[in-house]
């Protein structure tokens, strides 16, 4: 079979496979954003609906975005478990980020002055933007956007408890998966609800969290409650433990990193025991 009919045929099956969690009287301007949005290059809607040079009046499509006549979660069960069906990871990683899209106007929803914590050049600490929080799904080739929640600027949800339902959402779909997050959501509100799920999770601590041993059995006969805590970590005991040289694809390039790891206790997450590992980047040619 030809490529090209080869990939309109997996195509017409993927679009009808998201079909399914879309009301059928929304399936025909629904299909008609997701081509205008495939052949976008920016992924605007504006800019899709001038692809598609539309059939339909403008409030259409307005409806379905703006009113919520289309439900976005059950859509985005949908791609995850298509998702599913071509990755050939036995257990899914899922990640976690949030971004800040700059706007103009100040009546956007959940518009605000917002910390731009990524120190880009030319750009003020402080912005006028919209936060939102997105999970993704890695596969062998990259990432794959499963969906994206809009941080409000006043209540009580944040983006911890969003990035928690999100998660728990994605995890009842595919049981058995991993959290890959960054400092910020190495939270107690975050981790714990996950962990009592079945969840791992994977993400970068504070330098100075406190990090502690397993504690020494307790001796038979002894009185009182059992230590919950060994020694603390201290920087002599992690140069003390053993290391692993590997070789890992980062940032585009094969890098040697020396890995250290072993099993803690961690105080932030009430005693929880975990596996610890510490990096550091070397070059064989200089240190030995």
């Amino acid at each position: 079979m030809p490529f090209i009919a080869q990939a309109c045929r997996l195509l017409s099956e993927w679009i009808t496979f998201l079909l399914a969690a879309v009301p059928p009287r929304s399936r025909r301007t629904f299909i008609e954003l997701l081509c205008g949005c495939l052949m976008s290059q920016d992924g605007w809607v504006t800019r899709a609906i001038s692809i598609i040079g539309r059939k339909c009046h403008w409030t259409t499509y307005f409806k379905l975005l703006e009113r919520g006549s289309l439900k976005i979660q059950p859509l985005a069960n949908q791609l995850l478990r298509l998702v599913m069906q071509f990755s050939s990871e036995a257990i899914l990683m899922f990640v976690l980020d949030d971004t800040l899209l700059l706007r103009l106007s100040d009546s956007a929803p959940g518009v605000g002055i917002r910390h731009e914590h990524s120190r880009k050049p030319n750009r003020p600490r402080y912005v006028n933007a919209q936060c939102w929080v997105t999970l993704g799904v890695v596969l062998a080739r990259g990432v794959v956007a499963i969906r994206s929640r809009l941080v409000p600027l006043s209540g009580n949800t944040n983006k911890l408890s969003i990035a928690v339902a999100l998660v728990r959402v994605a995890a009842g779909i595919a049981p058995g998966s991993r959290a890959l997050v960054d400092s910020w959501y190495m939270r107690k509100r975050f981790v714990l609800p996950l962990l009592n799920r079945g969840l791992r999770i994977i993400g970068q601590v504070r330098r100075d969290t406190a990090l502690f041993l397993p504690p020494e059995p307790a001796p038979a006969g002894r009185r009182g409650r059992p230590r919950q805590y060994g020694e603390r970590l201290t920087q002599d005991r992690i140069d003390a433990l053993a290391a692993e040289e590997h070789h890992l694809r980062l940032y585009g390039k094969l890098k040697p990193l020396r890995l250290r790891s072993t099993l803690v206790v961690v105080r932030f997450l009430k005693g929880t025991l975990a596996r610890a590992v510490w990096y550091e980047f070397f070059d064989p040619k200089k240190q030995c």
